[in-house]
């Protein structure tokens, strides 16, 4: 059966102020042998988000392993390779948040040890 971790950043606040400026939210996560099915929370985003991109960063989950990142059921990336060492940008269409929904990343491919960081960037729009 999955498992979901929550990550320390579940427990931060994204900034939601002046809108029209682009901001980063900087999460992170330690996995220890999280199994293939398991979800990882990385942050709560709040109402009135336009999300424009991820940043996703490791330092290597393990040969084979894969992530399906979304915010609430909208999937975002998916297939990303975090098998290795690497920082990625990866532009997403644009998805607008209605309510508050949790980004988080679903472990394929392999189980995963290591660093995971997943930094959106995105714009507040307001509700």
């Amino acid at each position: 059966m999955a498992t979901i971790f929550k990550a320390p950043s579940m427990h931060d606040r994204m900034y939601v102020g002046a809108h029209g400026n682009t901001s980063t939210v900087f999460t992170k996560a330690e996995l220890a042998d999280a199994a293939v099915g398991d979800t990882v929370e990385m942050i709560q985003v709040e109402v009135g988000i336009s999300l424009i991109g991820l940043r996703v960063n490791t330092n290597g989950l393990g040969a084979g392993v894969t992530l399906d990142i979304k915010v609430g059921d909208t999937l975002l990336a998916g297939d990303v390779d975090v098998a290795s060492a690497q920082n990625q940008v990866i532009p997403t269409d644009t998805v607008y948040t209605k309510s508050k929904q949790v980004l988080s990343a679903t472990i394929k491919g392999a189980s995963a040890t290591g660093t995971l960081e997943i930094n959106p960037e995105y714009v507040v729009k307001g509700y």
